[in-house]
């Protein structure tokens, strides 16, 4: 009986913590949505608020689109793209909120990522606006929530004024090391995963989560690797590595045997844990940058983003995960394969 319990009870709760958020954002100047979905049967609604009240002279802003995409549907087949770019401007009023089904604003690519960035309207150029917030709601083709994740927000650099250009060394690359914009996270920590099953089945339905990885440090001619340390529910580590260019949507399973729950069974791992479910594990995860690296240049420790998708059966849930330290080295979005030398 409790088999078959745990899965339906955990697969309620993931069904109620996809409409919830645990940590508040303040609003930016840029926004980073970890994924667009353009599969058949996904809605994805990307959704950008302005949030200045002001009046509409000074309050009125443009808000470009940019969309990197990794997946490319040609025919029946999905073919794996470079990080290209598809582009959008939107303008937006005080008080005004737009959102954009991904499939309708960007039909050409099936998967990717995008970010969103204020510009003057009058000079193209990227200022700082710290009034942007959004959201990211991923619905599957039966209408039926499937899970929703804020973006990562980016305030424009401190010592700017507020409508300055952010392109402090135009290069017309939007630089994350606190000049331009905030930094970004040097490691990233997510608080939990459950140990991945491959069991099918409506009342014994398997884990099997996704990591969503987005490169921040090269651009779309680099590789990167990150390194994971992994804990089971008795504080034992393990490690892992995983490499990815631009953009990754993978099973934990596929980036290391380590997130198995038979493995996390196999090690010294902690009884009667989880209470009144021990039969399945739990751990969690610190990930860092190794180095990212093209045909020509290495940068040592990348920036990067991961989001952990959680799956039982048919539900879903994510959240943003928590971050520790910061470093100056993430870009949006450098092409050549020397990377961003500014």
């Amino acid at each position: 009986m409790k088999l078959h319990l745990l899965p339906i009870a955990a697969a309620a709760f993931l069904g109620q913590a996809a409409f919830a958020q645990n940590t508040l954002s303040e609003a930016g100047s840029l926004m980073l949505f970890h994924e667009f979905d353009n599969r058949a049967g996904v809605a994805n609604l990307i959704t950008v608020t302005n949030t200045a009240n002001g009046d509409a002279t000074t309050d009125t802003i443009d808000v470009e689109y940019v969309y990197r995409a990794r997946v490319q549907r040609v025919g029946s087949q999905d073919v794996l793209v470079n990080c290209l770019e598809t582009n959008r401007t939107r303008r937006l009023t005080p008080n005004d909120t737009l959102s954009l089904l991904t499939a309708n604003d960007n039909p050409n690519y099936t998967q990717g990522y995008l970010y969103v960035f204020a510009k003057s309207r009058s000079t193209g150029q990227a200022i700082k606006f710290d009034k942007l917030i959004g959201n990211n709601l991923v619905i599957d083709g039966l209408g039926a929530f499937d899970y929703s994740v804020n973006p990562v927000v980016f305030k424009a650099g401190a010592a700017l004024a507020a409508g300055a250009a952010t392109d402090v060394d135009s290069d017309g690359i939007r630089d994350l090391n606190g000049n331009e914009y905030a930094m970004a996270a040097d490691e990233i920590l997510i608080p939990r995963f459950l140990g991945q099953s491959t069991r099918s089945g409506t009342s014994a339905a398997g884990y099997t989560s996704d990591l969503i990885l987005v490169n921040l440090t090269g651009g779309t001619q680099f590789d990167a690797i990150l390194d994971f340390l992994v804990y089971n529910d008795n504080e034992e580590p393990l490690s892992a590595q995983y490499q990815f260019r631009c953009w990754s949507k993978s099973s934990l399973l596929s980036i290391s045997g380590v997130f198995s729950n038979e493995f996390l069974l196999s090690t010294n791992h902690a009884v009667n844990e989880i209470p009144g479910a021990n039969y399945v594990k739990t751990g969690w995860i610190r990930i860092d940058g190794n180095v990212a690296y093209s045909t020509n240049t290495q940068v040592q420790d990348p920036a990067f983003l991961a989001v952990l998708v959680e799956k039982i059966g048919p539900f879903k849930a994510a959240d943003l995960p928590f971050a520790a330290g910061t470093q100056s080295n993430g870009d949006l979005l450098p092409q050549s394969i020397n990377g961003d030398n500014n």
